[in-house]
C-alpha cells in the first residue's frame, strides 16, 4: 500500500510540472548568445579606446568652457581656434619652415651624440679602468642641467647653427653613455667565458657578445637621449636663434599670440612622439631575435 501511495504522489507531482514556455526558453537562449562573448568584446573595445575617448571628452569640455566665456582668451585658446591657426600657418609655409629648421638642428646633434655616446659607453663598460677614470665627469654632467652651459656655448661658437647642434649633442650624449656602459657591465659573465673557451679574442668577444648583449640598454639610452635633446634644441632656439619651433613659440608668446603658442607646443609634442615611436620600432626590430 505504501509503495502504491508513493507512486501516486510521484505521478501527481510529475503531472503538475509544466514544460517551460517557448518564450522563456527563447529568452534564455538569447541571454546565452548575448552573454560573456559580446560583453568581453565590448569591455575590450572600451579598454582599448578609453585613452582616445578621454582626449575627445577633455577637448569638448575645453571648447565648451571657452565658448561660455569662462576662459580668458588672452591666456588660453580653444581647440577649434588652434586647429584653424595651425592650418593657416601650414598653408603659408611658416610652420613647415620652422619645423624643418628644428629637425635639422636636432638630427645633426643627436646623430653625433648617438654615435659617440655608444662608442664611449662600450669602451667605458668593457675597460673598467677607463670607466672608473671617466665616471666622475659622467656623474657631474648627468647631475647638471645641460641648458646652463648655453651661455658658455654661445661664447665658444656664437649663436649660429653650431650652437644649437652642440647643445643638442651635450644634452643627449651623457644618458646614452651611461645606459650603454651599464648594459656592457651587466652582461652575463658566462657568455664571455664561453666565448673565451671557444678561442674568441677580446675584440671578437666584444663584437659578438658585448655589443649584442647590451642592445636593450643602448636603445633605452637613445630613448632617454631623445627627450633630453629635444629639450636642448627647443631651449636653444628660444634664446639664441632666429628660427625653429622654439623661436616661433618664444616670439608668439612675446606678442601675446596664444593661438600660435599652442600650435607650436602641439608641434613639439607631435615631433617628440613621432621620433620616440620610430625608436620603439627600431628597438622591436633589433631585439626581435631575443623575443623569438
Amino acid at each position: 500500500m505504501n509503495s502504491i501511495k508513493i507512486r501516486e504522489s510521484a505521478s501527481e507531482s510529475y503531472g503538475s510540472m509544466k514544460p517551460p514556455d517557448r518564450n522563456t526558453r527563447s529568452e534564455a537562449q538569447d541571454n546565452r548568445k548575448v552573454g560573456p562573448g559580446k560583453r568581453k568584446r565590448s569591455d575590450g573595445f572600451l579598454l582599448n579606446h578609453i585613452g582616445a575617448m578621454t582626449v575627445v571628452v577633455v577637448l569638448a569640455v575645453w571648447e565648451m568652457l571657452y565658448r561660455s566665456g569662462m576662459i580668458n582668451p588672452i591666456f588660453l585658446s580653444s581647440p577649434i581656434r588652434i586647429i584653424k591657426v595651425g592650418y593657416q600657418l601650414t598653408q603659408s609655409g611658416v610652420l613647415l619652415d620652422n619645423l624643418l629648421f628644428t629637425l635639422g638642428n636636432f638630427f645633426v646633434g643627436f646623430g653625433l651624440a648617438a654615435v659617440l655616446g655608444i662608442f664611449v659607453g662600450l669602451l667605458m663598460g668593457w675597460y673598467r679602468p677607463l670607466g672608473k677614470a671617466l665616471d666622475p665627469f659622467l656623474t657631474a654632467m648627468l647631475g647638471t642641467p645641460r641648458i646652463v652651459l648655453l651661455p658658455l656655448i654661445t661664447l665658444w661658437v656664437g649663436v649660429g647653427f653650431s650652437s644649437k647642434v652642440l647643445v643638442v649633442f651635450i644634452a643627449g650624449v651623457f644618458p646614452i653613455i651611461l645606459n650603454t656602459m651599464t648594459g656592457v657591465r651587466n652582461l652575463d659573465p658566462n657568455l664571455t667565458r664561453v666565448a673565451g673557451c671557444f678561442g674568441a679574442s677580446a675584440i671578437q668577444t666584444f663584437i659578438t657578445v658585448a655589443l649584442p648583449g647590451s642592445l636593450p640598454q643602448i636603445v633605452s639610452g637613445l630613448r632617454v637621449g631623445i627627450g633630453q635633446s629635444l629639450v636642448g634644441v627647443i631651449a636653444a632656439e628660444m634664446f639664441v636663434s632666429t628660427g625653429g619651433i622654439g623661436y616661433f613659440v618664444a616670439q608668439s608668446s612675446a606678442n601675446f599670440n596664444i593661438d600660435r603658442v599652442f600650435v607650436g607646443i602641439i608641434v613639439i609634442v607631435m615631433m617628440g612622439m613621432a621620433i620616440t615611436s620610430s625608436v620603439k620600432l627600431l628597438e622591436t626590430r633589433l631585439l626581435k631575435h631575443r623575443m623569438d
